[in-house]
């Protein structure tokens, strides 16, 4: 399939007033923004009894249909009393036209498949009904009167499309249909690789993009319904050729057509493409619709504002659900893509069973590591040996040092594939495990690993579904399953392949800590380029407790510190704790994940650092008992006989205000947690412990772990902060440890000399 990637990473949009090119960043605050004023729109044009008004071309219901589709897939509650109302007016709307009952029935289909008892399902039945009556004899074509076999391909895209989304909610569409509406998808499709509006060989129009993007997306809705069997696509080269052509005639300004720009997500959706040709679609459409206007957002369009707003909504809404799963794509399509839709299955089977919207994208092995990095889990898989050079092994690499994780899994029981991937992880690590002793190696993974139990207890599951994994002590890094569990994905063979749906449940459980995923629009840190005033040096110190986790971690710091503060980190890694390797850092770091001693002549060189001006941040890793265990005792032995006091850090403090002389830092305010952590405690502890000598904090202790979530990625079983709060939390301890004047003392009172406690709830 054609996906020529070019990387667009801070999302850039040219504004013309005098013919010059500025760029701004787009945010995630942005799309927020314009999502909440568009629905304000939306809600203020409803009228008293639950519709919207009907724009003069529109069929009557089509407005509200659309309006309230698109505020479902926005988030809105079904049983809100303004939706209830629309609802209500569309159970008792009487129509004959394919587009206002085909929404409908998609708008119900939405709420079905959360209740399937809704009162709502006898509507979505009969408009089904309606949809299927006579389909097959007009070859699964649609007009705007339901089923004929001249049908024009817009209605057959929203007939199709409607008929997926009641499958999906449990209203079960027979196969032998679909694969008629594939054959005329197919049949119709031009020597060009596009498709034209009318379904009349006699009409002789040129194709265009927005049908095309129709034909594309319909027939991977027809790859999903009739996908049964472990084996590519036997119509690959037409959907090729269709990419072909839709990469080449797609521009930057489809945002401008909002139905356009309703076809564009679809295709982006339902193919996993983040790119169509060398345009991020999702980026540069959102980019546009983010636009400041002065004078308030205006919709407009061949189909009145309503539906205008209704469909830039959608795009909106549904181009930035979370990544879950990136899939590689190497070598031939036909081995790394063996199971065409196994991760558009899986998303599905998540959303369906536990309510978890979730998207999926392909990306390529010579894409820039922070495109792989929008996603999590990075799937690699095939029938043919891994031939990644050794640039492309160490670009996976740091993918997986850099939060994400690598699951290699072999199609159709690939000796070939399970042979490379064991010999291509075997010395990846090698530099690592230099310097942490017994990890970083691949192992096999034992049956009590949580990966047999992160959600499903898988009994005997090495036996049954053999794994390997690397792990750097805290988290695995990469795994190799010998099981093909993604088979089954594929077939949507959910009862005979329950094991292999809860194997990859498990798998994004694991992987992911079961936290909330990150929304498309709110990437990792980038510097932005603004000049930088200052830098802080700090010294990443070395120790015995698996002290070199996370190793990208200070750099996401440094980066959120510079486009905010223009303050830069200067860090020393892997510092030995001596007085000349400390001398001239602001700030010493001192993070990991195991138990660790400190020899007197360490300890000696800590107090002398301190007494001379530094400033020491202990954190303990996924708040790790043991590695807390051995900084209670390091504390107790650095302060013994000092004239020290300690506590938890209070309100005034600059470590929570983010006044740091004339620095200022975040507030810390909200600081959301690890599910794990607020499972076990749901009361929020005191993010830091201070320990004060001489007027000033020396030594900031945070139990609970801030360090491992600086990345943007969280782990299994971690008592962590979630990373924006991670990243706030350490922006303000680095600009703390740059003030010249220290400030009084504001902590709790407590004994002297000072002893730190583990966390009890670890």
């Amino acid at each position: 399939m054609v996906r020529n990637v070019f990387i667009i990473f801070l999302v850039c949009i040219m504004v013309s007033a005098a013919g010059a090119e500025t760029f701004r960043e787009v945010t995630d605050e942005d799309v927020d923004r314009v999502i909440t004023e568009v629905k304000r729109y939306l809600w203020g044009n409803q009228k008293p009894d639950g519709s919207w008004r009907r724009y003069s071309r529109n069929p009557g219901g089509g407005d509200t249909a659309i309006v309230l589709f698109a505020l479902l897939e926005a988030g809105e509650r079904h049983n809100k009393p303004e939706m209830k109302k629309g609802l209500d007016y569309l159970v008792d709307l009487k129509t004959k036209n394919l587009y206002v009952i085909a929404v409908r029935a998609m708008v119900f289909s939405r709420i079905v498949a959360k209740a399937k008892k809704s009162p709502y399902r006898a509507c979505l039945e009969q408009d089904v009904e309606w949809l299927m009556r006579g389909a097959r004899r007009a070859d699964g074509a649609w007009g705007y009167l339901g089923p004929e076999r001249k049908g024009d391909n817009s209605c057959s895209q929203f007939a199709l499309l409607a008929l997926w989304e009641a499958d999906r909610a449990g209203v079960k569409i027979k196969p032998n249909l679909i694969r008629l509406v594939e054959k005329t998808w197919l049949r119709r499709q031009r020597t060009d690789g596009g498709w034209t509006y009318s379904g009349q060989k006699s009409v002789d129009t040129p194709s265009t993009v927005s049908m095309t993007t129709a034909g594309i997306a319909s027939l991977y809705i027809c790859q999903d319904v009739l996908a049964n069997t472990c084996r590519p696509y036997l119509h690959s080269k037409k959907l090729d050729k269709a990419w072909a052509y839709l990469g080449k005639n797609l521009k930057d300004d489809f945002i401008n057509d909002g139905y356009l720009a309703f076809c564009v997500q679809r295709v982006g959706m339902a193919s996993g493409a983040k790119f169509i040709g060398d345009m991020d679609w999702f980026a540069v459409g959102a980019a546009k619709l983010a636009e400041p206007n002065p004078r308030g957002r205006r919709y407009r369009g061949e189909w009145g504002p309503l539906v205008r707003a209704s469909f830039e909504l959608l795009f909106l809404a549904r181009g930035r659900i979370p990544l879950t799963f990136n899939k590689l794509a190497h070598g031939r399509e036909n081995s790394w893509n063996f199971h065409t839709r196994d991760m558009p299955h899986f998303a599905e089977y998540m959303r369906r069973n536990y309510e978890r919207p979730m998207r999926w994208q392909v990306v390529r092995i010579a894409d820039d590591v922070r495109l792989l990095l929008d996603g999590p889990l990075l799937l690699i898989t095939g029938t043919d040996a891994l031939e990644f050079t050794p640039a492309q092994w160490s670009k996976l690499r740091e993918y997986s040092l850099r939060g994400g994780t690598l699951l290699f899994v072999p199609c159709h029981n690939s000796a070939a594939f399970l042979k490379s991937a064991r010999q291509g992880l075997e010395n990846l690590y090698a530099e690592q495990r230099k310097v942490a002793g017994g990890n970083y190696r691949l192992e096999t993974l034992p049956e009590d690993h949580p990966i047999y139990s992160a959600k499903f207890k898988i009994s005997n599951g090495p036996r049954v579904a053999q794994m390997w994994g690397v792990s750097d002590g805290t988290r695995l890094l990469a795994v190799i399953s010998k099981r093909d569990f993604p088979c089954a994905w594929h077939r949507r063979a959910e009862q005979s392949g329950r094991l292999d749906h809860m194997l990859g449940v498990n798998f994004f459980m694991y992987a992911t800590g079961a936290n909330s995923l990150r929304m498309r629009m709110r990437p990792v840190f980038v510097a932005r380029g603004d000049k930088v005033r200052h830098r802080a040096r700090i010294a990443w110190l070395k120790h015995g407790g698996n002290s070199r986790t996370q190793p990208y971690a200070l750099k996401y710091l440094s980066e959120k510190l510079t486009a905010e503060n223009r303050v830069a980190i200067d860090v020393s890694d892997g510092v030995g704790i001596c007085a000349d390797k400390l001398r001239g850092h602001h700030l010493a770091w001192m993070t990991g994940s195991g138990e660790f001693s400190l020899t007197a002549a360490e300890l000696s060189a800590l107090r002398d650092y301190l007494d001379a001006g530094g400033t020491l941040f202990v954190n303990a890793v996924g708040g790790s008992k043991p590695f807390n265990r051995s900084a209670a005792v390091m504390l107790e032995k650095l302060f013994d006989g000092l004239d020290v006091a300690s506590g938890a850090v209070t309100p005034g403090s600059p470590l929570v205000t983010g006044k740091c002389d004339d620095f200022r830092g975040p507030p810390l305010k909200s600081l959301p947690r690890t599910k794990v952590w607020r499972d076990a405690k749901k009361r929020a502890p005191s993010p830091l412990l201070v320990f004060i000598r001489h007027k000033r904090a020396v030594v900031v202790y945070a139990p609970y772990g801030v360090h491992d979530t600086l990345d943007g990625h969280t782990a299994h079983g971690a008592f962590s902060y979630m990373p924006q709060a991670a990243r706030d939390i350490a922006a303000n301890i680095v600009l703390y440890s740059l003030i010249k004047k220290p400030p009084p003392p504001t902590t709790i009172p407590a004994t002297t000399p000072a002893t730190a406690t583990a966390p009890a709830e670890k």
